[in-house]
């Protein structure tokens, strides 16, 4: 009798899991030093250690739909950041980074013994899987403050964006740094594509995955995140179909009664809306 192989790729979960995206940068220095370093565009050597701010119980984050399971870290260096995983489109995205950025500027100044000169940088990188403006599609940008002619005013405030969805956008300077190797990697859905990546850092990420999935625990709180996500993002999609609905009622309800002001009779204002005779009469 031959041997029955099982399909591997009944274990694999993306880095777009926001908890499995945490715990492998956690858990693996190499793999997290390996992805500062590329997207900050910093050697490794000059790095040298990375501190996580936020280890936390993943457990609390499962049914949690509002949780916010970015990377919190401070390099040797001193630079604050900040790396998120972002799949959804919230309104006012970049409002809800500016403050939450500023949080971190204030944090610093609140310490004992604050001098202005000692404020460090705050970098927030965000790898999202949708287009952030429409109008500027970029593969990796960088924001800072500056004047209109591009003279930096200050670095302490930095924000970086991965669009998953514009790959193809990326320069050569680029893909030669690694970047488009860890939106690959990012955007892979088997333990195949993970593979063909030739990346040390993303095989580091890769082999963390395999021993967070090989754990039952782990898995089973990778996979409950995923279906909390699942039911809020059905929960969201009903709601606001509903609030169409309820939209398109109302549009013809005010319908009926303009056309009841300017003398249409019911039966011409039913056909035309589709609201009974009833409903008419009751506006």
């Amino acid at each position: 009798m031959a041997e029955i192989k099982m399909d591997e790729n009944w274990t694999f979960e993306s880095l777009m899991n926001d908890v499995m995206f945490h715990m492998v940068f956690v858990n693996n220095e190499k793999a997290r030093l390996a992805l500062v370093s590329t997207l900050l565009n910093i050697p490794e050597t000059q790095i040298e250690e990375i501190v996580v701010l936020n280890p936390m119980q993943y457990t609390d984050a499962i049914a949690s739909k509002l949780t916010v399971l970015d990377l919190r870290m401070r390099l040797r260096t001193g630079q604050y950041v900040n790396i998120e995983m972002q799949v959804r489109r919230y309104s006012e995205w970049t409002n809800r980074t500016v403050v939450y950025s500023c949080r971190q500027i204030t944090d610093q100044s609140n310490a004992d013994h604050f001098d202005y000169h000692d404020l460090e940088p705050v970098i927030h990188i965000a790898i999202m899987n949708h287009t952030l403006f429409e109008n500027h599609k970029r593969f990796f940008s960088k924001y800072e403050l500056q004047d209109s002619e591009g003279f930096v005013y200050s670095d302490k405030l930095q924000f970086f964006v991965m669009d998953l969805k514009a790959i193809s956008e990326a320069t050569t300077e680029e893909r030669s740094r690694g970047l488009v190797q860890w939106a690959e990697a990012f955007k892979a859905q088997s333990w195949d594509q993970m593979r063909r990546i030739e990346n040390t850092g993303v095989k580091e990420a890769m082999e963390q995955m395999r021993t967070i999935m090989s754990s039952p625990e782990y898995r089973q709180i990778i996979w409950s995140r995923k279906l909390a996500q699942m039911d809020y993002d059905s929960q969201m999609h009903s709601e606001r179909a509903e609030g169409r609905a309820e939209g398109r009622a109302e549009g013809r309800a005010e319908d009926a009664r303009r056309m009841k002001m300017k003398g249409y009779s019911v039966e011409d204002i039913s056909d035309i809306t589709g609201l009974s005779e009833n409903e008419i009469s009751m506006l």
